[in-house]
This record gives C-alpha cells, sequence and structure tokens, in this order.
C-alpha cells in the first residue's frame, strides 16, 4: 500500500457519485450493480469498464458475441454460453450474455430463457446515460429499480468495499448495537459464521461494508481512518 494521496470518483448506476480518497491505492476498477424490476422478472445488471466487461462474458462461458446491435448511443453484444441452473437439477441450458459497450464504460446482464430480441427489449427499458466516471441507468414504463444500487471497489490493504447509500432502507443493516465514533459517522465490526468478520461505516449519507482479507482484519480500522469516503454532486 502507498504512502501519496490518491483520489478518484466513481458514478453507481443510480447516479450516486463517490469521491475515494486518501494513502490507498485506489487504480483498482469499480462495479456498479443494481436490480431492475422489468417483465415480471428480476435482473441484475452490472456496470463497470469494457474490458471489465469481456472478462465477465468470458467468465461465465462465452466464447464470441453473435450479433450486434446499435443501441442508445453504443453497441449492444449478445453472446451465448452454456451454464447449470436451478438448483440440483444438472440440467445444461443456454445463457444469452448481453454487454452494451459505451465509449468508456460497459453494462452488462445475463438472461435465461431468453432470444437477443428480449435483452434489446430489456435495454430499451432503462435510459442509459454515460459519463466520464460511470453509467446511469434509469428505468422508465413499467421497469423499476427496487432497491439502491451498490458500487464495489477492491482496495488493496483494505478488502472489498460495498457502498450504497444511507436510507432508510439499508440502514436496516445496521446492526442493532451502537458503533464505534469515528470521522464522519459510526464504524461497526461484526462476523456471520463460516465467512470471518467484516466492518460497516455509517456515514452521512452512505454505507460502506468492507469484507477484509483474513490476514488483514486487524489493520482494518486503523487504515479505514485514512479513508475518506463522501457522496459529492
Amino acid at each position: 500500500m502507498g504512502t501519496s494521496e490518491q483520489e478518484i470518483v466513481h458514478r453507481s448506476l443510480d447516479g450516486v457519485r463517490v469521491r475515494l480518497a486518501g494513502p490507498h491505492d485506489l487504480g483498482r476498477p469499480c462495479t456498479s450493480v443494481a436490480a431492475i424490476a422489468e417483465g415480471g422478472r428480476l435482473h441484475e445488471i452490472s456496470s463497470g469498464t469494457r474490458a471489465g466487461a469481456l472478462a465477465w462474458a468470458e467468465d461465465i462461458g462465452v466464447d464470441r458475441f453473435d450479433e450486434e446491435f446499435r443501441v442508445q448511443d453504443g453497441r449492444l453484444r449478445i453472446g451465448r454460453a452454456a451454464a447449470d441452473h436451478d438448483t440440483g437439477t444438472g440440467v445444461r441450458e443456454t445463457v444469452l450474455a448481453a454487454v452494451w459497450e459505451g465509449r468508456r464504460h460497459a453494462v452488462f446482464t445475463h438472461l435465461y430463457h431468453a432470444r437477443p430480441a428480449d435483452a434489446v427489449a430489456f435495454f430499451d427499458s432503462v435510459r442509459l446515460t454515460e459519463h466520464k466516471d460511470g453509467v446511469i441507468a434509469v428505468p422508465h414504463g413499467r421497469a423499476r429499480r427496487p432497491a439502491p444500487a451498490e458500487l464495489v471497489k477492491e482496495v488493496p490493504g483494505l478488502g472489498l468495499l460495498e457502498i450504497r447509500p444511507l436510507n432508510r432502507q439499508t440502514r436496516r443493516r445496521l446492526p442493532s448495537w451502537r458503533g464505534a465514533s469515528v470521522a464522519g459517522g459510526e464504524l461497526f465490526r461484526d462476523s456471520v459464521d463460516g465467512q470471518g468478520t467484516y466492518f460497516m461505516l455509517a456515514l452521512k449519507s452512505l454505507l460502506v461494508t468492507v469484507l477484509p482479507e483474513e490476514d488483514e482484519v486487524r489493520e482494518v480500522p486503523r487504515r479505514l481512518a485514512g479513508l475518506t469516503v463522501e457522496a459529492v454532486p
């Protein structure tokens, strides 16, 4: 972990901009994840770099993109992969991978029991606007977003950060006890059987969950004290 100050701003799929600053390596890419309810189904969409989207497609088994469409100032690329679906059935079925590529960023999702036309229709149900620091996806028509989007970013020395707006809905994630007072908010420490220790940082308008590496747990509170996380206009 370096000692010089770094600063970066990321934008989530629902438009929340988050600034991170401190003596940490902040250069890792950031992903935003959101749920979109549309057509009686709940779809999980992600946004990140174009390279990250292509790596995701490769990870789920897409060998190539078979079809391409012009959609909202970008291109929507469709690929297919075979995957195990449902629990315990062992049934192999085709998964449709859909990647919308803008100038720098991408939005991607997978669909089951779907055709390319279904992917195009789904992306038509959200308005995509690309910015330098990320993409905003606004549901319209009958589509809706049932929960706030989150930002997911790995910071070496701290672990995986999951950043959400702090509101009535997300506040329910906090433990029932009072946290330790820190600059800008409260810090909570808790654990889950089989998953280890995690931290939650409740700030003025953000909730940050930190999932540390096992050998970094003791150092996390001190290192978090040197990290600024704030929502910015």
